[in-house]
């Protein structure tokens, strides 16, 4: 091998699986430069910003003629070697091009090529000349004398500092144009205190005493423990101690959580015990915020960040723990382009950094506690409530024969009336947004489908349209029917609007406060809702899954689930997973502190294995049962899944796509020893946003039969030309078949 002095490999944001070469220039010779840093290079017509990679190999030459870069932006590489080894695995797992895994890395100023620095302040400072100025010869400028006076007395001042001194702008220019002052622009780094030692000690539960001794004694390992804890035990407060024990030693935590809504309260209750030395990171800041947490972060300048999925690729100085809460959430799982996992990442980013992992959750996904039974994962179980509380007590109605009035029982909507005559809070949950799920018309049948997806569209009243929840397409609710322009409609089902409106209706003058992604779309809404309910009066709560998640709920005693059979019977394998999870998690809401709670599911299938495994309150029990079903039928985790997925405005050309594929690949047998193939076949909604949707599912007991399958394919996939008329793309452990 001859490795190049003025030729380098770069990793560019295109969807290619190589990296390019080009020429440094003499001013660059002189250079070192490192695996990282960050250079702006010519591509085509364009000017990208690239990562250096490594000196070239010159051994073959690979071109005649190469371009120069034009700029080097970096000093020092804004990443570590530990970072582009996370990249360079992601990369190969997931089947996805290195140059664009990187720009997941950065935050998108850095992206852009802008300085990575701080927000930079003004600063302002005496002269000599202002040092030995006469202050009585600013008597008639009152406003200059006060600020000579004040800098004098305080020395160097931010311009935040002088203007909450009330000095303006304007008057330190004056003084500045005297030669009095003098002004600097400087980084405005974060600056918070160190550590303090906790005043107040919670007393832990024995098994959260002992969740906690085991991961302290195990602090220094790359060992993975599953917190599984029944709503209300306090996985948290667990957590909570361990990075104490790991920041109290000088080293970084990150904290991934699933929803950006869950920020807030879980960054509160972090202050509480680190103080403002605790950030969070996710898409809801703005491009300014996002790069100065980065920035702290990669200075260890943060003791814990907490962020949302994208957060697993945040530098840390100093990094000794990694939480993921609520791990069985699909949050965690990219579902589009990139397609990685979260969780998944945070596991290889620990083992090549050496530190634990704690994965919590009252539902765990059937992977985790497959591999914690399997004893790869250390399970640790909190069984009780931390309060001492009990679990809510489970009440099944059979809906069968019963007479519904907008998705509400009888039953339930008296059990409403009396919880709120006792002066306590209802949640009701109905995991659909809107008003209704579809408009019908009453003369001819017509229903209010989507034209580009193979869905209904959903009514929503307030801002009078009809919505596509799959695809985004909205249109004004009509007046009259489209085929038959009569104007006899009826909306069909039940959403969170439609139940929100019935419930003020029925019980007047109690607040009804609707929690979903219309209602908590303008920024501090949320938290505004989560405000009112502490207060703890009587009110009611209608949410999706926004309310099932990680929320502390003191005042509800009551929770009444509309529809616990959707999901049940779905043709996804993780369907009747996914529903056990968000009962048991909703379920938790209720009866987390004195008062005992209660749980009314309503159900036309109160016989089903799922609903008596979870009225007994065993999430477990019923899990248990679902991987032997796994096993029997070997699928995930008993096996290991890759989906090819095809797109086109031409369902014929998304099949023809996946079989050209195949084709290719048959041309060696070999590739599919070990791999069993099923499909083409058209996606369970065939039609999505105006294009037709095809997929090849791979499965293997052993993963390296898939991914070599894949290595062979991606000759074929990264041909030019190939994806004008097809969009196609590989997803690796795929959450859903949706």
């Amino acid at each position: 091998m001859t490795i190049s002095k003025d030729l380098i490999d770069v990793l560019l944001p295109v969807p290619v699986m190589k990296k390019f070469s080009y020429k440094l220039s003499k001013e660059y010779l002189h250079q070192k430069l490192e695996p990282g840093i960050r250079v702006k290079v010519p591509f085509g017509n364009r000017t990208l910003i690239g990562v250096f990679w490594q000196y070239s190999d010159t051994s073959t030459p690979k071109q005649k003629r190469y371009k120069y870069i034009k700029e080097v932006l970096d000093k020092k590489p804004l990443i570590d070697q530990q970072m582009l080894a996370l990249a360079d695995w992601s990369s190969r797992y997931y089947h996805y091009p290195l140059g664009q895994v990187l720009t997941y890395f950065f935050p998108t100023s850095l992206r852009k090529g802008k300085e990575a620095k701080f927000k930079e302040t003004s600063f302002w400072n005496v002269t000599r000349q202002g040092a030995l100025y006469d202050l009585s010869s600013l008597n008639r400028a009152p406003k200059q004398k006060k600020a000579l006076e004040f800098l004098r007395e305080k020395g160097e001042s931010s311009q935040v500092s002088t203007k909450a001194y009330g000095i303006s702008v304007a008057t330190l220019s004056a003084l500045g144009g005297k030669g009095l002052v003098s002004k600097l622009i400087k980084e405005r780094l974060p600056i918070h205190p160190l550590l303090k030692k906790e005043k107040v000690q919670k007393k832990l539960t024995s098994d959260q005493a002992k969740s906690t001794k085991e991961i302290s004694e195990r602090k220094d390992s790359n060992d993975i423990f599953l917190l599984n804890g029944i709503t209300g035990s306090g996985k948290t407060e667990v957590y909570l101690r361990s990075i104490r024990e790991v920041v109290q030693s000088g080293m970084q935590a990150l904290v991934l959580i699933p929803e950006i809504g869950l920020t807030p309260q879980v960054e509160r209750r972090f202050k509480v015990l680190f103080g403002e030395r605790v950030a969070s990171f996710h898409s809801a800041k703005n491009e300014r915020e996002r790069l100065d947490v980065w920035l702290g972060s990669a200075k260890g300048l943060y003791d814990v960040v907490i962020g949302t999925r994208s957060s697993v690729f945040i530098p840390m100085k100093n990094l000794g723990m990694i939480i993921v809460d609520e791990e069985h959430d699909t949050s965690f799982k990219q579902t589009d382009r990139f397609r990685y996992s979260a969780r998944d990442i945070a596991l290889y980013r620990a083992k090549i950094t050496k530190i634990p992992v704690v994965l919590a959750s009252a539902s765990p996904s059937i992977e985790s506690l497959n591999n914690a039974l399997k004893g790869k994962y250390k399970l640790l179980t909190l069984k009780k409530r931390a309060t001492g509380a009990n679990l809510p007590e489970f009440f099944p109605l059979d809906l069968k024969g019963k007479e519904i009035q907008e998705g509400f029982s009888e039953f339930l909507t008296n059990s409403i009336g009396r919880e709120l005559a006792n002066k306590n809070q209802v949640l009701i949950f109905i995991n659909r947004r809107g008003y209704a799920s579809s408009l019908i018309c009453k003369s001819c049948g017509w229903v209010s489908g989507c034209s580009r997806c193979d869905a209904h569209m959903t009514v929503h009243v307030a801002p009078g349209e009809l919505q596509c929840h799959h695809c985004g397409h909205k249109r004004n609710l009509p007046n009259n029917c489209p085929s038959c322009r009569e104007s006899r409609f009826e909306s069909f089902g039940v959403g969170t609007e439609k139940v929100e409106g019935f419930l003020k209706k029925k019980f007047k003058g109690i607040p009804v406060i609707r929690v979903d992604s219309d209602s908590t779309r303008p920024r501090g809404s949320f938290k505004k809702y989560l405000e009112i309910i502490k207060k703890g009066d009587p009110l009611i709560l209608v949410g999706t899954q926004l309310l099932a998640k990680g929320h502390h709920f003191p005042d509800v005693t009551l929770v009444g689930i509309l529809d616990a059979d959707s999901g049940i019977f779905s043709a996804d394998f993780r369907g009747s997973e996914r529903v056990a999870q968000l009962i048991t998690q909703v379920s938790g809401r209720a009866g987390r502190e004195k008062k005992p709670g209660k749980v009314i599911l309503q159900t036309y299938c109160p016989d089903h294995p799922l609903i008596e495994e979870l009225l007994e309150g065993s999430y477990e029990k019923f899990a248990i049962k679902l991987i032997a079903e796994r096993f029997s039928s070997k699928s995930p985790p008993f096996s290991y899944q890759v989906k090819l997925h095809a797109e086109s405005e031409n369902g014929l050309l998304s099949r023809n796509f996946l079989n050209s594929c195949l084709d290719f690949l048959s041309q060696s047998k070999s590739v599919f020893e070990g791999v069993r193939v099923v499909g083409p076949l058209p996606s369970l909604m065939e039609k999505k946003s105006g294009v037709y949707r095809w997929e090849v599912n791979l499965f293997s007991t052993n993963r390296k039969p898939l991914h070599r399958l894949i290595d062979h394919l991606q000759v074929f996939l990264y041909q030019p030309k190939l994806s004008r008329k097809v969009r196609w793309a590989i997803d690796v452990d795929p959450v859903s078949t949706i």
